[in-house]
């Protein structure tokens, strides 16, 4: 008798812990129910910084701006009563729910509103939901201005590579800009002197944690705070990262417990959160291809944008006025060598990583996408890079997760530079201004990116008929060749000067159908002056043609 008891109990333990099934669901919506919003009263459900931002830029506010269902939302929650809904997505009109009951695709999928259902995450243990651990601060100006000429310390050649500090000496060092980061937690961050001076100045704005709200992404994961020392670390003479002046928004979208497709969806919820925020650039260390449910695989012909709910949500982040930065992978030495999602999303700026003195890291994934798009879309030192840790040192690390914030930041200095040029005219220029864009390959793609290149083809006019062509930007020679290409004869006339003397030359060049090769002869540096900038303006009579050039 005590035997067949024991028998029992064992057997409904058992069946009491199948029929707890924890799970995490994305649950695609086919139609839309926009319930009272219409889109000519955005108001109701945008922001006041996101619809000033789609005004700026002339952003067409649409269905996919109005939020999801909150009819079908509570339909899905009625049916099932140990549902709780995690995140949404009106851009791709979805949501992803928690749920208990191992019937859930079934129960759910049958509704007349439901496209599909598929499982993103597989539980071990039921998750605890208790109260939010949020923070969003006041928009205060920040206490203390950062210099122009920065000693950026162990950092100097990472910075340097890009041509960045040339942006940082013309004052932009991200002063005004919202960059947001997701990755896998910030553990210490809020201690570490690398970032103290951000916190005494107001420069974080926002922390969240998408994957446990209840717990401080502060205390949980250090992979990001890492990440986050490559464009804001302030230690000067030690470690200055790419964009210190931006103001930052911190997102946990990393689960670091498992490795499940919930994550991607994660990824997004903190986009379409960034586009409330009003972000200009959001930057990415992250990337999906492999799970732990084996289900879920993200081969080459996955590479598509199209596949990936986090790539779609990526485009559609850009078309609404955000730059997104992404690193290309580690999987360069690897069985599986290309780059992952989101990274292959068409908007994207995805980032490979090379050493200080050029040279790809073995590690760094290779493009280009399954539909034939060449990635990465730039490069940045993400081999021996050095960077702030929990332990409050900086020290050396490898991986595009740290060559993609470098990078990100120093695209948030170029959108400080341009506030009105839109995001694509932003990332066409970044990749124009790739090192190898001429003849880009599967390793590095466009290649190394010089951002004072970027910053020169933003200041050139929309209808020019003239094509101009520089080896360099910097000066170091008495002497500075370029040519001039134009389809008939022309009559310009070139004004250059050292910034420092004010003191303009101008001449007049005749100008021969083809390519012309010009000449100028720049004025020295004044003694005990490092660098200075040169003014260089050219003009055909109806436009004119300005760029900015640095000297050494």
């Amino acid at each position: 008798m005590k035997k067949i008891t024991s028998i029992s109990i064992f057997l409904l333990l058992t069946a009491l812990l199948f029929a707890q099934s924890p799970g995490k669901y994305w649950v695609q919506f086919n139609i839309r129910d926009a319930g009272n919003y219409t889109i000519d009263r955005p108001e109701a459900f945008l922001s006041s910084i996101a619809i000033e931002k789609r005004n700026k830029f002339n952003i067409p506010i649409t269905e996919n701006d109005i939020p999801v269902s909150r009819k079908f939302i509570e339909t899905v929650k009625k049916m099932d009563t140990t549902a709780v809904l995690l995140t949404t997505s009106k851009w791709l009109n979805g949501a992803t729910f928690y749920s208990e009951n191992p019937d859930f695709i079934a129960l759910i999928k049958g509704n007349e509103f439901v496209a599909y259902v598929e499982q993103t995450h597989i539980g071990s243990e039921p998750e605890i939901f208790t109260q939010e651990n949020t923070s969003f601060f006041n928009a205060a100006i920040p206490v203390v201005d950062i210099p122009n000429d920065l000693d950026y310390g162990l950092g100097t050649r990472q910075i340097r590579i890009n041509n960045a500090h040339w942006l940082h000496r013309l004052g932009y060092k991200g002063e005004g800009v919202s960059l947001q980061l997701h990755d896998g937690g910030f553990l210490y961050a809020d201690t570490i002197r690398h970032f103290r001076q951000h916190f005494a100045d107001n420069r974080v704005r926002g922390v969240k944690n998408i994957v446990q709200p209840s717990i401080s992404t502060f205390r949980d994961g250090d992979h990001g705070t890492g990440v986050w020392s490559c464009i804001a670390a302030y230690i000067p003479g030690e470690l200055v990262g790419s964009a210190p002046a931006c103001n930052f928004y911190l997102v946990q979208t990393e689960d670091n417990r498992t490795e499940y497709v919930v994550e991607e969806d994660n990824w997004v919820a903190a986009l379409e959160l960034a586009d409330s925020l009003g972000v200009d650039v959001v930057s990415s260390s992250l990337g999906y291809t492999t799970f732990d449910d084996t289900t879920y695989y993200r081969g080459y012909s996955s590479l598509d944008g199209k596949t990936s709910r986090a790539s779609l949500a990526a485009d559609i982040a850009v078309s609404k006025g955000m730059i997104v930065v992404n690193s290309a992978g580690n999987s360069g030495n690897k069985k599986w060598f290309y780059i992952g999602a989101p990274a292959e999303a068409t908007h994207i700026l995805a980032v490979g990583a090379t050493d200080s003195l050029g040279n790809k890291a073995p590690f760094s994934s290779f493009g280009p996408t399954y539909d034939g798009r060449i990635k990465p879309d730039g490069a940045a030192v993400g081999w021996h890079t050095y960077v702030g840790l929990k332990t409050d040192k900086t020290i050396r690390g490898n991986g595009t997760s740290y060559s993609a914030p470098l990078f990100a930041g120093m695209v948030a200095c170029l959108r400080q530079a341009f506030p009105y040029k839109t995001s694509f005219e932003i990332i066409d220029a970044v990749r124009k201004s790739g090192m190898q864009y001429a003849t880009p390959d599967s390793a590095l793609g466009y290649g190394i990116t010089d951002f004072l290149k970027a910053y020169n083809l933003l200041l050139e006019p929309e209808n020019k008929k003239l094509n101009l062509n520089f080896d360099t930007f910097v000066i170091t020679d008495k002497e500075f060749p370029f040519t001039i290409e134009t389809k008939g004869n022309a009559k310009v006339t070139i004004t250059h000067g050292l910034r420092s003397d004010g003191k303009m030359k101008s001449k007049d060049f005749n100008l021969k159908a083809g390519e012309n090769k010009i000449t100028l002869t720049v004025a020295a540096l004044p003694e005990g002056k490092k660098y200075d900038f040169i003014d260089l303006r050219i003009s055909d009579g109806k436009t004119e043609y300005q760029y900015v050039l640095g000297r050494e």
